[in-house]
């Protein structure tokens, strides 16, 4: 038997592996798994690995395995585009969603390995509080860094809970705060042996109890609306021969909801651009047809761009916030030409603006995200107070039948929450829906199905307390304990 140095070298690599399948248990905490509680483990398990690591290099190490876990579960669905849609070899699509967990891993998470330089403080509520707004911090920078990658965010979680309430009030990130700070508290209760603090804080995890959706009578100025799904295969979108069958899709589901206000196709079903000859020639079959809003490619000062837009009108929102490799290549000149995925058709996309004008439809205010845009709250802050309801339409065909489109809705849900504004979600093929101000999925099309729903949308003129002050709350609370924190031992 050898020294302890040397079994702890033996077992290491078993310690990182563990590590590493408790970050991506992570994964079932967030839809369409829905086991609230393992998130909450896995932070717990984390949190103990570096307050017990022996020194900086190795809390390093550990959380570096636990959120390689944590990114390459959770997004692993990636894979289904990369592999399947990017024209990619199984060897080469692994290789590039090793390397996105690394990279969002070192970014993301290993910065908690910090902790380790500061030392935290014997009093646990304390020490609790400095790795709630530390994580807090970290979480907020997924935002900005790396052109935002916001996913996977712990509050989520909270959605069907007890503690959803909170969320219009503080947001999700808010509801990812207390997370950490009880993942701390429990973690911290344990290495000090404090079975009463222990004990208090999984009371607090009464939280996460299940919570059923009561269902909402709706009242006051509302419109009506059809929501379209064509279903069409995304291989086939840019052969000249399926523009009549994109085109013909549209027109007959559309059909079922003439008596609509507003008809909602997904982002860009067209293999052309909006003011194309061949738009032109589809503008007349719509001639007796309610408004239509759909997504669609602009092309303008030799930039291409991702819209939504009212058919026939001077009215569209470009997209925001891009996603990377799918709409843009980070490095571009590094990296282009590399492989096939690279060169996907519409790689090339530029940015809309912020601070876009909303939609005027029919007397409402409507604000418009595409896709990844509904991702991002603290973006479209005036626009969402100032809107009727949200219209979110999207194209998570690229995600197959994965775990990555329920996630999505998940976070449409939440914004729902965060924002008490209705949502309409339009996609190519699943999940179409229409969410309430309370979060609640009111009508829904599932994956893979050709079709149509129809529905109403309510105004909501009131904003949240999140947009007008909630926001602000757990950023200052987090950057103020930090300091704190910095201050005191500076003095030491």
């Amino acid at each position: 038997m050898g020294s302890p140095s040397n079994q702890a070298h033996k077992y290491s690599f078993i310690n990182y592996l563990l590590l590493t399948l408790i970050g991506a248990l992570s994964t079932l905490s967030f839809s369409p798994f829905n086991i609230k509680l393992s998130i909450l483990f896995s932070l717990i398990i984390l949190i103990h690995s570096v307050v017990n690591a022996t020194n900086f290099v190795e809390a390093f190490k550990r959380s570096f395995a636990w959120g390689l876990g944590y990114w390459i579960s959770g997004t692993g669905w990636l894979i289904v585009s990369v592999y399947f849609y990017g024209n990619t070899s199984l060897i080469t699509s692994i290789v590039i969603i090793m390397l996105m967990g690394i990279l969002l891993s070192i970014v993301f998470i290993t910065p908690i390995s910090l902790i380790k330089l500061v030392k935290p403080n014997k009093n646990i509520f304390k020490s609790s509080l400095s790795f709630a707004s530390f994580l807090t911090i970290l979480e907020l920078s997924r935002f900005v860094l790396l052109g935002g990658f916001p996913w996977l965010l712990p509050g989520l979680t909270a959605l069907d809970t007890l503690g959803q309430f909170l969320i219009p009030i503080i947001g999700v990130y808010g509801l990812s705060f207390i997370i950490y700070f009880l993942s701390a508290f429990i973690a911290l209760s344990f290495i000090h042996k404090q079975s009463i603090y222990l004990f208090s804080a999984i009371i607090c995890l009464l939280i996460f109890l299940p919570q059923s959706n009561i269902p909402q009578k709706y009242s006051g100025e509302s419109m009506n609306v059809g929501i379209i799904q064509p279903s069409l295969d995304p291989f086939k979108k840019f052969q000249k021969e399926e523009t009549a069958n994109i085109e013909q899709t549209l027109l007959d589901l559309s059909t079922r909801h003439m008596n609509a206000e507003l008809i909602i196709w997904p982002e860009s079903p067209f293999p052309y651009l909006n003011n194309s000859s061949e738009m032109r020639s589809l503008l007349i079959k719509l001639d007796n047809a309610p408004k239509i809003i759909s997504g669609a490619w602009e092309y303008h000062n030799n930039e291409l761009l991702n819209s939504l837009t009212i058919l026939g009108s001077n009215q569209s929102y470009f997209k925001q916030h891009l996603v990377p490799f799918g709409e843009y290549v980070p490095f571009e000149s590094k990296i282009r030409g590399l492989i096939d995925f690279f060169d996907l058709p519409m790689s090339s996309t530029t940015a809309g603006r912020s601070n876009q004008e909303l939609f005027d439809i029919e007397g409402f205010k409507v604000l418009g995200m595409i896709c990844f845009d509904v991702a991002f709250p603290l973006s479209y802050i005036e626009e969402t107070k100032n809107a009727d309801f949200i219209i979110n339409v999207s194209n998570d065909t690229w995600f197959g039948t994965s775990y990555g489109p329920y996630q999505h809705l998940q976070i449409v849900r939440a914004r729902a929450l965060e924002a008490n504004k209705w949502i309409l979600r339009g996609t190519s093929d699943g999940l179409s829906t229409i969410v309430d101000n309370k979060g609640t999925i009111v009508s829904i099309l599932n994956k893979g199905i050709r079709g149509s729903l129809s529905g109403t949308v309510y105004k909501i003129n009131e904003p949240s307390y999140f947009y007008k002050f909630g926001y602000l709350i757990i950023p200052f609370l987090s950057i103020f304990v930090l300091m704190i924190i910095i201050i005191l031992r500076s003095r030491l």
